[in-house]
């Protein structure tokens, strides 16, 4: 496997799951006292995904760069989400 293809699949995965918790923090309805919590959670997460994830997708899809491409979309932060609730 190329790094261009496994960058492609890692920040298409990360832009799946983004989806998924940005559903979930925006869209679905929380306790009113955490509510401003989970809206700057979301917020907090998108700024990150788009300063890790989005700059990734698109060295790869350029073929440019194809280490930093990869390192990009190994330091999102939905990796370490995924990484400590695995454990807790």
């Amino acid at each position: 496997m190329t790094l261009r293809l496994a960058t492609i699949i890692v920040s298409l995965l990360d832009f799946v799951a983004w989806v998924f918790i940005v559903f979930a923090t925006f869209l679905l309805e929380s306790d009113q006292a955490t509510k401003g919590l989970d809206n700057v959670a979301g917020m907090a997460l998108t700024a990150l995904v788009l300063v890790t994830g989005a700059p990734a997708l698109v060295l790869a899809l350029k073929n440019r760069a194809p280490r930093t491409a990869l390192t990009l979309a190994l330091a999102s932060p939905l990796h370490s989400l995924s990484c400590s609730s695995r454990w807790s």
